[in-house]
Parts: structure tokens; sequence; C-alpha cells
């Protein structure tokens, strides 16, 4: 900001503080307020021991506070948007990830389905080679009777 005369006022319209205090005009260097003129205090002594801060737009017309209100409502609707967006891709990815607990459930009963049908395949094949085993006991025993 920068300090300037303020010439469209005359000094019998100089703004004061509410104690009476002389304000100084500042021009505005922000992007919303671009060469906005306003006034402030520098030094009150008020606001030293109340701790207030007292500052006015000089130009009357609420033209630029009107469009900075539309401006800062345009942003408020672009964030509802995003914030709505956000909460449906969320109820998105919970929806996915309850189905993915579904599919994980469904697979650690196959598996576990999977794993006993492995073990009772490996009793009955132990089973079939002591029977083989056995057989092929049996059928020498009787060859070689047979044979002396």
């Amino acid at each position: 900001m920068s300090e300037s005369t303020c010439d469209s006022i005359t000094n019998s319209m100089r703004m004061t503080c509410f104690y009476g205090e002389m304000a100084r005009c500042f021009t505005s260097r922000t992007p919303l307020n671009s060469k906005r003129r306003f006034y402030r205090f520098l030094l009150c002594y008020f606001y030293q021991i109340e701790n207030y801060g007292f500052w006015r737009w000089e130009d009357s017309s609420s033209e630029n506070s009107s469009i900075e209100v539309n401006l800062l409502k345009s942003k408020l609707e672009v964030a509802m948007l995003k914030m709505e967006n956000l909460r449906e891709s969320l109820n998105a990815v919970k929806i996915e990830r309850d189905n993915l607990k579904k599919k994980l459930e469904n697979l650690e009963s196959l598996n576990y389905f999977e794993v006993n049908k492995s073990r009772n395949l490996e009793a009955k094949v132990s089973k079939l080679k002591m029977l083989c085993m056995l057989s092929f006991t049996v059928f020498v025993i009787f060859v070689v009777a047979i044979f002396k």
C-alpha cells in the first residue's frame, strides 16, 4: 500500500476515527482492490490503549464490495462443487472397499476349503501308496512261493 494525498476529498471532509483523530489516505495494491483508496491510522493514541483498528474505503459506493462479494460467492460455489465431488468419490471408494472385503472373505473361505481338500487328497495318496507297497509285497511273496 502506498500513502498518497486524496485530492478528491477536501480537508473539511477528511476521515476521522471514532475518537476524532485524522486518518491518512492510502492506495491499495491488492489484486481485488487495485488502486482503491482507503483511510487508516498509522499512530493513534486510542489504538494503542484500546486495540481497535480503524480503516475505511474512500469511495462510498459498494460497487467494488459487491464485485468482491460476487467473486467470493462464485469461489464458494466452486469449492462446494469440489467438496461434493470429493464426497461422491469417497462414497465410491467406500463401496469398492466393502466389495473388496467381501471378495477377500470369499477367497479366504475358498482357500480354506481347498487346503482341506488338498490335505484329504494327500492322505488318500499316502494310503494308496501303502496299499500298493503291500500288494507288491504280497505279489512278490506269492511269486517266490510258486517258483520254489
